[in-house]
């Protein structure tokens, strides 16, 4: 019975790596045909997206008194408002 358990278990895990990996490459494939059909600013947006993302994690974890900004995060978000205002 515990065998069974844990190949049950080894199985769960490995599909459920299996799907985080088919969306990652289907979330890669979107982004490299964003950029295919838009150009540079689609990557721009993806690096300046990822930045944001990265900065929320960051702030939202516990015990953090001591806030890490990158050089060029001000110009990345500005870059992304731009990139998005000028597609509305």
């Amino acid at each position: 019975m515990a065998a069974d358990a844990q190949l049950y278990e080894a199985e769960q895990i490995a599909k459920a790596r299996r799907i985080q990996v088919e969306a990652e490459a289907f979330a890669t494939h979107v982004i490299v045909q964003a950029i295919a059909e838009n150009g540079i600013e689609a990557a721009q947006y993806q690096v300046a997206l990822k930045q944001v993302e990265a900065l929320t994690t960051f702030g939202n974890s516990e015990g953090n008194q001591t806030v890490i900004l990158p050089a060029n995060a001000l110009d990345a978000f500005a870059d992304a408002f731009k990139i998005l205002k000028g597609r509305r």
